[in-house]
C-alpha cells in the first residue's frame, strides 16, 4: 500500500519486485519495450487554432486565440505568447474548479518556457504598430486524461494549434495611418501564423 510523504511514497515488497522484474524483463507494464514510445494521434479541429493529441492514454486538446493589445513598454516591437493549461477531474485528483492546480501551473510553465527558448514563435511577427498594438497569443490546454509522458503531449498538442492557427487580417488606416481596421474571417484573407524552423 502507497504511503505518500510530501513528494516521496514508500513501496511494498510486492511493488519493488514487480519493478524489478519488468527491469528485468525489459518490458514496461503495457507492454512496451524499453524505447519504445507511445501511440501517437493528432487530430486538427474543424476551427483553425485546435487540435486534440492522444498519446499512450494521455489526451489532450489544445486551442489558440489571439486579440490585439498594447505591448510590454521594454519589447515595443514584439507580441505575447502565453500558455494556460487545465488538468480535468479525471486527469488530475487534486482537481478543484476554478483555481489551477500546481500540476497545471508548472507544466503551463514547462511548456511556455520550450516555447520561448527554442523561438518556435516569431514574437517580432506579432508586431502591428511599434509601441501601439502588437498580437497577444494565447495557447489553451485541456488535459483530460493523464496516462504519463504529459509534457511530451502538451508540447505537441500546441505546436500541432499552433501550426493551424490563423490570426485575422488586419491593416493600418487613419490620417496618421495608425489606425488598425481588422477584417473578419468571412471577408478578408486570414494570414497564416508563422512559426520559426519547427521540427518533429
Amino acid at each position: 500500500m502507497e504511503q505518500r510523504l510530501g513528494n516521496t511514497w514508500r513501496m511494498t515488497v510486492n511493488e519493488k519486485k514487480f519493478i524489478e522484474s519488468a527491469l528485468e524483463s525489459e518490458l514496461r507494464v503495457d507492454g512496451r519495450r524499453p524505447f519504445d514510445y507511445r501511440a501517437l494521434t493528432i487530430k486538427f479541429g474543424r476551427e483553425d487554432g485546435s487540435s486534440e493529441v492522444q498519446l499512450g492514454q494521455t489526451h489532450i486538446m489544445s486551442f489558440v486565440t489571439s486579440q490585439l493589445v498594447q505591448p510590454y513598454r521594454d519589447r515595443p516591437n514584439e507580441g505575447t505568447l502565453s500558455v494556460f493549461t487545465e488538468f480535468s477531474p479525471m486527469a488530475d485528483p487534486s482537481f478543484e474548479a476554478g483555481r489551477p492546480s500546481e500540476s497545471a501551473v508548472e507544466l503551463g510553465r514547462i511548456i511556455d518556457r520550450g516555447l520561448r527558448e527554442s523561438r518556435a514563435v516569431d514574437t517580432e511577427s506579432l508586431c502591428v504598430v511599434a509601441g501601439k498594438w502588437v498580437w497577444s497569443i494565447r495557447i489553451d490546454l485541456h488535459i483530460l486524461d493523464n496516462g504519463g509522458n504529459l509534457v511530451d503531449a502538451a508540447n505537441i498538442a500546441a505546436l500541432a494549434a499552433l501550426l493551424t492557427f490563423r490570426r485575422p487580417e488586419c491593416t493600418l488606416g487613419g490620417d496618421d495611418g495608425q489606425e488598425v481596421t481588422l477584417h473578419p474571417p468571412e471577408v478578408s484573407f486570414l494570414a497564416l501564423f508563422s512559426l520559426n524552423e519547427v521540427q518533429f
